[in-house]
């Protein structure tokens, strides 16, 4: 569960900036923002009653999920047109969640025995991506050079984070956490995600040459980490609710002038999922219709 549509007049936010420094030694190779002029732009897939955009790359191709009577599909949006993705002998609920700049996509499916698998997408070609001893899979991400990256669960029932490449498979796990997931990895190795700490609290991370760091919105009762553009700009979504920190209902970018809230005009919540090197940012709003509408976001900032 990432969002519930209650309380929605309570869920209404002014963008405002916060400067922890404690994160901010933490991110220190991040390049400063420049703030720029905004334009929000809604994605809505033909004939659907739900579009949520997951995952966007450099030269602006967008993918995502969009569910109609016929189910959940995968999407890609390239050049103002849609191309639905749905792995076949699937029973119809596919999200695309990244796409690279060669316009490899990845994501997850579920079978028909209701299991969750990851896939990659390659010149018109499916793989199915799962980790060993795997029981449900999602793959999240894919960098330039293959490197595939997302979260699955054992028997046991724990999220674990991994990374895929030329070597196979390795875990990512948050120290001392009752769960992990890998979201977004940059060219410089820098890794985002989220991990559930020992009192149930979801919070993000930044992994940086070994070292982990949490990332927390201060007004947050959860946040999650989902996106991080070469520059070391990151976006999330969290919530002020804790009776459901699990429930993301508002969105951020941290650069290293801070925190700041985004918001899509008018909308009631809103999920920020990805980032791209031009700082074009892609995620999903509910808004005063009472539907979801993925969206993306250009100019804000830029590097100086």
């Amino acid at each position: 569960m990432n969002r519930v549509p209650a309380k929605l007049s309570e869920r209404r936010m002014q963008a405002h900036r916060h400067r922890p420094i404690w994160l901010l030694l933490a991110l220190m190779t991040l390049g400063r923002a420049v703030v720029l002029a905004q334009s929000w732009t809604t994605i809505d897939c033909p004939d659907s009653f739900f579009t949520g955009a997951r995952g966007i790359n450099d030269r602006g191709d967008i993918v995502g999920t969009c569910q109609n009577d016929e189910g959940e599909h995968g999407f890609l949006l390239r050049h103002g047109r849609f191309t639905m993705i749905d792995v076949p002998d699937t029973i119809a609920t596919t999200v695309a969640f990244g796409i690279n700049n060669r316009g490899d996509v990845v994501g997850r499916y579920v079978d028909g025995e209701d299991v969750r698998h990851g896939f990659l997408l390659r010149h018109g070609r499916f793989t199915t991506i799962d980790p060993p001893d795997s029981v449900s899979t999602v793959a999240r991400g894919i960098d330039d050079i293959g490197q595939i990256h997302g979260f699955y669960a054992k028997s046991d029932g724990i999220n674990r984070g991994f990374i895929l490449d030329s070597s196979g498979y390795r875990d990512v796990f948050f120290p001392d956490a009752t769960g992990t997931a890998v979201y977004d990895i940059n060219t410089r190795k820098q890794i985002v995600g989220g991990y559930v700490d020992s009192s149930g609290i979801p919070r993000g991370y930044l992994l940086e040459s070994g070292v982990f760091s949490s990332i927390d919105h201060p007004d947050a009762a959860g946040t999650r980490v989902f996106g991080i553009n070469v520059l070391g700009h990151i976006v999330g979504s969290w919530t002020d609710d804790p009776e459901c920190p699990n429930c993301f209902t508002k969105a951020f970018l941290l650069t290293p002038d801070g925190f700041e809230n985004l918001e899509f005009p008018e909308a009631y919540e809103t999920v920020a999922n990805g980032i791209n090197t031009t700082g074009q940012i892609v995620g999903d709003y509910f808004g005063p219709d009472e539907i979801f509408h993925g969206f993306v976001r250009s100019g804000g900032t830029e590097d100086d």
